[in-house]
């Protein structure tokens, strides 16, 4: 997992799936996520185009806060009821401070999965965040 707290990636820091998806991520760049996800996984227990449905509606909403990127930090799941220590991210807005935090489930790079985390904590606290953005809740596309 890349350790980063409230960096950005930089393209030529890009070596896997999973730095890439990142980047892109923190880019609310949508078209360029579900270019780089495979076809055949579920994401968030969601197929894989319902889910890029669902994230680029969050990143629609981050942008019309203001946002043209987002920050990154580090975290994991701190539930032993849910993921604990599965390893994440908090995506912050650094107009709205809107936010959301999602785990990737991960291996050598490879991503297999990305869900929200409810219990998810920062490696490095941060007060003052706005509006959970949640994927989870966007509306079914039909």
């Amino acid at each position: 997992m890349l350790e980063l707290q409230n960096e950005k990636i930089e393209p030529m820091q890009l070596k896997t799936q999973l730095d890439a998806v990142l980047y892109f991520i923190q880019q609310l760049d949508i078209d360029m996520v579900n270019e780089i996800l495979d076809d055949d996984r579920t994401y968030q227990d969601f197929p894989k185009a319902l889910f890029i449905h669902k994230l680029g509606v969050a990143f629609d909403e981050f942008k019309a806060a203001g946002n043209e990127s987002l920050t990154m930090t580090s975290g994991m799941c701190d539930s032993i009821k849910c993921s604990y220590g599965c390893p994440g991210y908090r995506f912050v807005g650094p107009h709205s401070k809107h936010y959301m935090e999602l785990l990737f489930v991960s291996e050598d790079g490879q991503v297999s999965d990305i869900y929200e985390c409810g219990h998810f904590k920062a490696m490095k606290s941060r007060k003052n965040l706005g509006k959970r953005i949640d994927i989870d809740k966007v509306e079914m596309p039909f």
